[in-house]
């Protein structure tokens, strides 16, 4: 291919590269955007970008190979030429804004190999993670894909309905209507990006699939914590004795898919607890995420800070799929090179609204053993 055509071919691909970014830029900015569709332009723009590296990499090396003498074009056809288009640089323009759109604000530190001198000595070590909590409440509560960032989803309420009887032949009698309640959400964003240095990652090979974990943990960990603060607004009942325990779950909450969520404090509290013939009132099983039962529902502990503050002995005892309505607009994880720094970033983003929906389904429990 002539330098000239190569050049024709530049001056398209920048005028594509200018009009794309100034569209994936007016999306990024808009509020109602998905993040799958900025993610998409961003792929875009990474694939543009690529292909005007080629190019210029092959018109440097075409003007480099004209100037030759007759003597060094001779040694350079007994060798392999390697172009690397990796050794390009981006404008400026486009390398900040690809910067924005990736992490959504300015670099200021990230981890480096100083940063993580103890995870990874001179001479490489198995890596640790330290133990995070992997119960996520998402799992039972009621998630729902929306195709819009605002909007309202009508949710049914506990069904009272009954049919009564009716002669032979005789008009049928109309059903009590359903109770339908409008839950309005806003889809907010939640993102975080960790930048990994390429010389701990080329050091550690196991290192990303590590922090990549980290980062969907970090994820997970973002919806524990919004779940656990609907949980909180559920019927607040004080609770200093068993009989206090088996009363809030006993009443008011029929027909409802019954379970206990609770505190690492809570649970603490009532494993030390004891019937009146001497047994304990937890008991094993085998269909509960903590292998425990509280009056035969099942158990799901959390950290005492998702329902309270360290040391609460705080539960919610109800059906969290009835409760809690997460809104899901958009759910990302992604990884890209940011060559200029030589390192790797890992990150991911939700957009999503967390709103109470059936508020009769569930009791917020403070307990308090009695003397």
């Amino acid at each position: 291919m002539k330098i000239s055509e190569i050049e024709t071919e530049l001056d398209a691909l920048k005028k594509q590269m200018a009009t794309k970014v100034t569209e994936i830029r007016a999306l990024a900015t808009d509020d109602d955007s998905d993040v799958a569709d900025v993610q998409k332009g961003v792929t875009e723009i990474d694939d543009l970008q690529k292909q005007i590296d080629d190019l210029q990499v092959e018109r440097s090396a075409i003007k480099k190979a004209q100037e030759l003498s007759d003597e060094e074009r001779s040694l350079k056809g007994q060798t392999n030429m390697k172009i690397d288009p990796n050794k390009t640089q981006e404008t400026v323009e486009v390398r900040d804004f690809m910067h924005y759109l990736k992490t959504g604000e300015k670099r200021d530190n990230g981890m480096t190999t100083t940063d993580a001198g103890v995870v990874i000595p001179k001479e490489i070590l198995d890596i640790q993670k330290v133990p995070t909590d992997v119960r996520n409440l998402s799992a039972v509560v009621n998630r729902v894909s929306v195709t819009s960032g605002m909007g309202s989803l009508p949710i049914l309420q506990k069904n009272t309905a009954r049919l009564t009887t009716a002669e032979e032949r005789a008009e049928n009698p109309e059903i009590a209507k359903t109770i339908l309640k409008s839950v309005d959400y806003k889809a907010l964003t939640y993102r975080g990006a960790l930048p990994l240095s390429m010389e701990m990652v080329q050091d550690a090979p196991n290192l990303k699939t590590l922090l990549n974990t980290y980062v969907q943990e970090a994820k997970e960990l973002t919806e524990q914590y919004q779940i656990g603060q609907v949980l909180k607004t559920a019927t607040a009942v004080p609770a200093a004795t068993t009989d206090d325990l088996k009363t809030a779950y006993n009443k008011g909450l029929a027909n409802y898919n019954r379970q206990w969520i609770v505190t690492e404090s809570f649970y603490n509290a009532v494993d030390l607890l004891k019937d009146g013939n001497g047994r304990y009132l937890l008991q094993d099983s085998i269909a509960s995420a903590s292998g425990k039962a509280l009056f035969g529902a099942s158990v799901l502990i959390v950290a005492d800070d998702v329902l309270g503050v360290d040391g609460d002995a705080k539960a919610f005892v109800g059906d969290p799929k009835a409760f809690v309505l997460e809104a899901i607009r958009s759910d990302v994880a992604i990884e890209w090179d940011h060559n200029e720094n030589f390192e790797r970033i890992l990150a991911v983003a939700l957009r999503a609204d967390f709103k109470p929906a059936d508020t009769n389904a569930g009791k917020f429990i403070t307990f308090g053993a009695g003397k």
